[in-house]
């Protein structure tokens, strides 16, 4: 079930940047202040002169450089989980290089992915029925946990990640 209304308004210039990614997600900016992240508020793009575009191009090149530095990925049977941090896992979905250059040679087909909170990020080979099957898995392990994220599957389709509702 998803909110029709916002639980709280605020002005424009005081809410946080968001981009939408599909149906199902959204991208928010954040700062890492070292013991906390500070969220990218419209006021701070004003006073920085940047457009949106602008942000997620500075955004999605840090997170490819931690990436580059951090990212792990392990295979579990007929899996593989990435792991960054803690922090930043499902955000792996933004780095086209990842999925068409980094890992593209663990699927045949193309990639089918869990993300259902932000510290957890799954694929498979979008044909494997034991790989999807394994995802959902992940999916229903961390149901109650933090930082959830909508519990669907995603398809990648050209650069852009299909939503597979989850039953």
């Amino acid at each position: 079930m998803r909110d029709e209304e916002p639980a709280l308004a605020l002005a424009k210039a005081d809410s946080p940047v968001l981009r939408s990614i599909n149906e199902d997600l959204l991208v928010t900016y954040v700062v890492d202040a070292g013991d906390q992240f500070r969220f990218v508020q419209h006021r701070h793009l004003e006073q920085e002169g940047v457009s949106t575009d602008e942000l997620h191009g500075i955004a999605v090149s840090n997170l490819e450089r931690l990436a580059e530095e951090k990212l792990t990925v392990r295979e579990y049977g007929p899996i593989y989980v990435a792991l960054i941090g803690g922090n930043f896992e499902a955000s792996l979905l933004m780095i086209h290089a990842m999925w068409t250059h980094w890992y593209a040679h663990l699927v045949h087909d193309t990639f089918m992915v869990a993300a259902p909170a932000r510290d957890v990020l799954a694929f498979c080979d979008a044909s494997s029925a034991d790989g999807v099957a394994e995802l959902r898995e992940v999916i229903r392990r961390v149901e109650g946990g933090d930082h959830r994220l909508p519990p669907d599957l995603y398809r990648r389709v050209g650069l852009e990640w299909q939503a597979i509702a989850y039953p």
